[in-house]
């Protein structure tokens, strides 16, 4: 493990414990930093090196950023305590997601940055949801396929969720296809919540899920790592029966040995040191090239060729869903039905004007070839996955590599 890497760890795990870390002596505080903010951790990593009597005479820009981090930070907590009192007050079923669930397993809130708010409902409420939201100065935005999104100045975004997993990830998807089914009532009127051992399961899916369509940030293993360390009383034989319903099992296994090695001083592996890679060059939302070879890794599994793969990008480029469409040509918000007109005008402006564009969009195609479909799975192979898809009871034989 690179030495920086080393050091991002040990800032992370003595902002969570409050014990001083032991860094190196000729620390870069910039490449830190670069690499805090890249995996939107900035207070988290500040705190550390404030904790481990590090000299922050170069810190000061992260010292900045964490205090304006904090002020947004509280921002969004309000929004959240404001949503979730008004779905209270208004008989409206709910139940907070990811960061919006377990910010408060951090010393601080702001040591749980969140780009948006997530929070379940139920679809069939949402007629009497979006006055409520309105009434608390939201904006409405693009529906997608598992999540209805609302705004509001200055920069917060609520994400209410119509499904657990996207329907698209439909091998996770049957898991969890009834997103009420492991809902238990919390302790304010309306409101729920997830036993220990479903969230926990919940948080891996989904942190499995990103991995495996293209990367995923360091925060994302914190909070199963934090999750654990604080419910140390969780059913771990029910946990590995439902990892193994998940297929997920040997994959879990070896995020548990790469979270080891980050926080517990374990030795590492090629595997660990293979994920620990990934996580760390993936950044918050992972690699353009990763999810380039994770969607033609996808589809190929689902159609059975990298031919299909390839045709299948085409055909997305010339003809964007709807939702991507509205948010370049907001008038279809009000009017979907001019969507083929605005494939047109698309196509024109592309060719008129957006020729850089349309060499990058070929380059990625191009990229997509056999070599690269079987480099992906070949990546996901040692850590214990697989685009197995629609195939169950082969991805129940799959063990760990």
């Amino acid at each position: 493990m690179k030495s920086l890497h080393r050091d991002l760890f040990a800032c992370i795990k003595a902002a969570l414990t409050g014990e001083a870390a032991s860094l190196a002596r000729e620390m870069p505080i910039a490449e830190l930093y670069a690499l805090a903010k890249a995996h939107q951790i900035v207070p988290l990593v500040y705190q550390g090196l404030y904790l481990s009597e590090t000299d922050l005479t170069a810190a000061e820009e992260m010292r900045m950023k964490t205090l304006k981090l904090a002020m947004g930070d509280q921002l969004q907590c309000s929004a959240l305590s404001a949503i979730t009192e008004a779905f209270s007050k208004n008989g409206i079923d709910h139940m907070p997601l990811k960061g919006s669930a377990i910010k408060n397993l951090y010393p601080s809130s702001e040591m749980r940055l969140m780009s948006d708010l997530d929070i379940l409902i139920r679809e069939e409420q949402y007629g009497q949801i979006k006055p409520i939201m309105l009434s608390l100065g939201f904006t409405e935005g693009v529906e997608s396929d598992h999540e209805l999104v609302w705004h509001k100045k200055p920069n917060i975004c609520v994400e209410l969720h119509k499904r657990l997993i996207p329907s698209y990830n439909d091998d996770y998807y049957e898991y969890y296809k009834d997103p009420w089914g492991k809902a238990v009532r919390g302790t304010a009127p309306f409101c729920y919540t997830m036993r220990r051992e479903d969230e926990y399961l919940y948080i891996f899916t989904h942190l499995t899920k990103h991995y495996r369509d293209g990367g995923i940030g360091v925060k994302h293993l914190v909070d199963l790592w934090r999750y654990a360390d604080r419910y140390t009383d969780m059913d771990r034989e029910y946990i590995g029966e439902e990892l193994d319903k998940l297929c997920l099992r040997a994959f879990h296994e070896n995020i548990v040995a790469t979270l080891s090695v980050w926080f517990e001083h374990a030795a590492p592996t090629e595997i660990t040191n293979h994920i620990t890679e990934r996580i760390v060059e993936s950044g918050a939302y992972g690699l353009r090239e990763k999810k380039d070879a994770a969607a033609a890794a996808k589809t190929s599994a689902r159609e059975k060729s990298v031919g299909a793969a390839k045709r299948k990008k085409i055909l997305h480029h010339l003809f964007l869903p709807i939702g991507e469409m509205k948010k370049r040509y907001p008038v279809l918000t009000k009017a979907p039905f001019l969507l083929p007109v605005f494939w047109v005008v698309r196509w024109i402006t592309a060719v008129f004007g957006r020729r850089d564009k349309i060499r990058v969009i070929a380059a990625e195609i191009d990229r997509l070839d056999g070599s690269t479909v079987e480099g992906y799975n070949r990546e996901l192979a040692m850590v214990g996955l697989a685009y197995d898809l629609g195939d169950n009871k082969k991805r129940k034989g799959r063990e760990n590599p």
